[in-house]
């Protein structure tokens, strides 16, 4: 059994069973902003492994990854190509994955850099986009495509756009000005076409996928709006966390609006 294998299977075990979705946009230093995405899908594999009965072929149950990959490969399957200014995001932003059979630990963080609210903007119409090409092109193997050498970033992981493609989330829903963050509120029916079959059957497991967010803002917030979300002490961090139950339930319980 390969390690690429594996991987693909935590990430659809964990797109509808345990799995905490940690997000958090930096802008609070001026140019050195990032945007963050990590999931923690430890609990996905440690179920994969109990539903195998507990044996893992010799091969891989002492496996360990810690890896960094660039995201360059993200723009390779893309229909048209981005400006010089959008393909900067991705030849700059990272993957780091960490995974171990013994200790049943998987967590996966991808890294994008962003300047300042304005760039954050820009990066969102880039993101959205390649995001949804690559998952929609993720089954379809394009003509004369070839996997990768062996050693090469992505190698036995079915390549990076697939794994990316299987992450259990993508970026949240936002709407963003110069003086406002805010996250939309997703409909039960919206989220259902969102993650499709994958939410067929996984009720059970809702309330153990949690998301969380937190926002660092370069000024003081002046207003803020959200059921689960909170102002932090230093006044310029924002906290939100709610599980898919919640947002499932109550779409309110899953949105927020800060005017700084």
């Amino acid at each position: 059994m390969k390690i690429g294998n594996i991987i693909a299977g935590i990430l659809v075990v964990a797109s509808f069973a345990s799995c905490t979705i940690n997000e958090e946009i930096d802008l609070s230093t001026a140019g050195k902003g990032q945007y963050i995405m990590a999931a923690d899908m430890s609990q996905a594999l440690e179920m994969m492994k109990s539903m195998g009965g507990g044996q893992v072929p010799d091969s891989i149950k002492d496996k360990s990854i810690d890896t960094t990959m660039s995201l360059a490969s993200q723009l390779d399957s893309l229909d048209k190509p981005l400006s010089a200014e959008d393909q900067a995001y991705f030849k700059n932003g990272t993957l780091h994955m960490v995974m171990s059979m013994n200790d049943n630990k998987f967590n996966m963080e991808t890294k994008y850099p962003v300047k300042d609210i304005k760039d954050l903007q820009k990066f969102f119409k880039a993101y959205y986009y390649v995001d949804s090409v690559n998952k929609s092109k993720k089954k379809t193997p394009q003509p004369g495509e070839e996997a990768p050498e062996e050693g090469a970033p992505g190698a036995g992981m079915g390549g990076l756009a697939n794994v990316m493609g299987n992450m259990p989330s993508t970026a949240s829903p936002y709407i963003i000005t110069d003086t406002s963050i805010q996250r939309i509120a997703l409909t039960k029916e919206s989220m259902t076409e969102t993650y499709g079959d994958q939410m067929k059957g996984a009720e059970m497991f809702l309330g153990q996928m949690v998301m969380s967010v937190t926002i660092k803002l370069p000024r003081p917030v002046k207003r803020l709006e959200g059921k689960s979300a909170k102002l932090l002490d230093d006044k310029k961090t924002v906290f939100f966390t709610a599980s898919m139950a919640e947002m499932m339930e109550d779409p309110e319980n899953g949105s927020f609006l800060i005017v700084f």
